[in-house]
């Protein structure tokens, strides 16, 4: 089981390690992205325990016995929780941030967060079923990553767009959904609703790819990129030729 732990942390590294090369706008502070994944990590404290007061206890084991409709409030529960712990506090925390300017950075730092909750709760999960976790290594290596960078890039795309944050609630409320729908059709034992967990996690550990390239070009477009069209700074209008992220002239933005 330790080769399993070990792919569970090489997978993680990869996708990050992906992200950061990916993005070519300003250089992201170490502190801040080992920030992000820590929220992630000490996100589990507050899952553990409001699914410990909101939801049964060993709640995999009882699934089975349990009616459907039950396992679904229960499945809905686990997502509403591990959602909102797992965003709103860096959300709160890096928001106002001057470092987060840009639509990639909605999807690095909160991959990072959903690497730092979801990596620890695959090992665990890993040392303590064994085998089954080789399930996991299939279906969830990237599905708390995806599920989180979805509503950060909304949540940058408010911020560099100047727009209210309704949109950000709608999309972590999608989130919460498709998370409770993905766990209630690994727990239901219907095994139509297990193809759907399955279709649900192939195409968020997609959606993450995607959705990086199209946050790069959104960056491109609107100058905040060393690759983008900032050939003249917006601040003070000196010609940029090299298309340097900062004005060589007056250090601002450009």
């Amino acid at each position: 089981m330790i080769l399993v732990v070990y792919m569970f942390v090489g997978l993680a590294w990869g996708l990050a390690y992906y992200l950061l090369e990916k993005d070519k706008g300003e250089r992201e502070p170490t502190g801040a992205l080992w920030a992000a994944f820590g929220f992630g990590a000490l996100a589990l404290i507050p899952t553990g325990i409001l699914e410990y007061f909101f939801t049964s206890d060993s709640l995999l084991e009882a699934a089975h016995t349990m009616p459907q409709g039950m396992i679904f409030r229960e499945a809905m529960l686990v997502g509403i929780i591990e959602e909102a712990c797992k965003f709103l506090p860096l959300a709160v925390f890096i928001y106002k941030k001057r470092y987060f300017n840009e639509h990639t950075d909605g999807i690095i730092y909160f991959a990072l967060a959903g690497l730092g909750f979801g990596l620890p709760e695959n090992i665990m999960y890993t040392l303590s079923y064994g085998g089954e976790a080789l399930g996991r290594l299939v279906l969830t290596p990237f599905f708390h990553a995806a599920t989180t960078a979805f509503v950060g890039y909304y949540l940058i795309r408010c911020k560099v767009r100047k727009r209210p944050l309704f949109t950000v609630a709608v999309a972590l409320a999608a989130m919460m959904i498709l998370h409770g729908l993905y766990d209630f059709g690994l727990m239901s034992g219907v095994s139509a609703y297990a193809i759907g967990s399955l279709a649900i996690t192939i195409s968020l550990s997609v959606f993450i790819f995607a959705v990086s390239g199209h946050a790069k070009t959104r960056d491109q477009k609107m100058g905040l990129s060393v690759v983008g069209h900032n050939v003249f700074c917006r601040s003070c209008g000196f010609p940029n030729p090299k298309r340097h992220l900062y004005c060589t002239r007056c250090g601002r933005h450009a």
